[in-house]
């Protein structure tokens, strides 16, 4: 498995460079912008548990589970 490059506020892998020059990208699906991505096969799949996990929590919260 290959390394992947994934943006670090969403994990989505639809990320674009944005400025050629200075390095700077965009993340097309939450509109993060910056020179910092994610270059890890192993991250994507952290981020999506840690996503579920995240909305497990809060529907525990509000007790809908």
């Amino acid at each position: 498995m290959g390394k992947t490059t994934l943006c670090p506020k969403c994990g989505s892998k639809k990320i674009k460079i944005l400025v050629p020059q200075t390095g700077i990208w965009t993340c097309l699906k939450c509109g993060y912008q910056g020179g910092v991505l994610i270059e890890d096969s192993n991250m994507e799949k952290q981020i999506k548990d840690a996503k579920k996990m995240d909305k497990l929590s809060k529907k525990l919260m509000r007790g809908r589970l």
